[in-house]
């Protein structure tokens, strides 16, 4: 299939899912995500789209554990991806052209606050930094589709670049995913920009990829 039609397909899948069913899922992934991410990590997580594998759980256990969070906020220009700390109490606000919710108030913190000066990371009391990846189908190598915007993929590639230069940060990125969205390789299309995730989490387990 086209990514297109992957996509409508994932998002059909998606679509038929209860509320209850994503929230027991949120439930379980926070449970694989906390026996697995260290409480000082510093954690770059999202605000799920509906039907999407929800890490809100996660996110609140770990801000409660004395880890930090942040969350995406989209540039007016560009594909990085900007960041501002998120809480249970941050105020949101709808972004005004694409369906997510932002941080209302603040700052934003570009990702080179997080990771392009590694020593700003460790100044909040951690080595590693860990990025939750929304993402649509995974397929068996870790090729990931998402929602077409090219975000995560430049935001990644910029991370890449930063980490060839400071072995200390450890930096992991993990592919967020329903399990049945976990595909065969040439389930659809893959491109030189596309990223590839070597872990990734689902309802059921953090696995390598």
């Amino acid at each position: 299939m086209t990514k297109a039609e992957t996509r409508r397909k994932v998002r059909a899948g998606r679509a038929k899912l209860t509320r209850a069913e994503v929230a027991r899922r949120g439930e379980t992934i926070a449970d694989c995500l906390e026996r697995h991410i260290h409480p000082r990590a510093v954690v770059a997580g999202y605000v799920p789209l509906p039907g999407e594998p929800d890490v809100l759980p996660f996110l609140k256990r770990h801000a409660a554990r004395t880890g930090r969070v942040y969350v995406p906020v989209v540039p007016p220009s560009g594909r990085v991806l900007r960041w501002k700390r998120w809480t249970p109490h941050t105020p949101m606000r709808q972004h005004k052209k694409l369906p997510i919710s932002e941080p209302s108030e603040g700052t934003p913190e570009d990702i080179a606050m997080l990771v392009e000066h590694a020593s700003a990371v460790r100044e909040l009391g951690s080595a590693q930094l860990v990025l939750l990846i929304p993402t649509l189908a995974l397929d068996s190598t870790g090729a990931r589709l998402g929602q077409g915007g090219g975000y995560y993929d430049t935001t990644a590639e910029v991370l890449a670049s930063v980490l060839q230069d400071d072995a200390d940060l450890r930096c992991e990125l993990i592919a967020v995913v329903h399990s049945e969205e976990i595909v065969e390789s040439g389930a659809f299309p893959v491109e030189g920009h596309d990223l590839r995730v070597a872990r990734a989490v689902t309802e059921c387990r953090v696995f390598d990829i």
